[in-house]
């Protein structure tokens, strides 16, 4: 598991750092809270769906020692972040490209 958080590693810096410029941007107040929202609905997905298929491995599968379970678990928190920063860039680039 730690080899697949070294690669998702990366792309969560990246979409950290698009959200911290997407909240210092200038957009209106409303269309943060809009594209915020559509990204949030994608990304909120991931944690709950990735929990419930690492759950149903464990139980019907194989089962999987405590170390690997966090691992998972932080590898899921990651994806999550990284979904909406990438989902924030899209949709701030969709709203830019709809207003030009």
């Amino acid at each position: 598991m730690g080899m697949i958080g070294v690669l998702v590693l990366p792309f969560f810096v990246y979409a950290l750092v698009m959200a911290f410029k997407f909240s210092r941007s200038n957009l209106s107040k409303d269309k943060k809270e809009q594209i915020l929202a559509y990204s949030s609905k994608y990304a909120l997905g991931v944690f709950p769906l990735g929990w419930l298929i690492l759950q149903l491995y464990h139980d019907f599968i194989a089962s999987i020692p405590y170390d690997i379970y966090m691992d998972a678990m932080w590898i899921l928190v990651l994806l999550l972040f990284t979904i909406q920063g990438f989902a924030i860039n899209y949709y701030k680039k969709q709203t830019e490209a709809n207003q030009g």
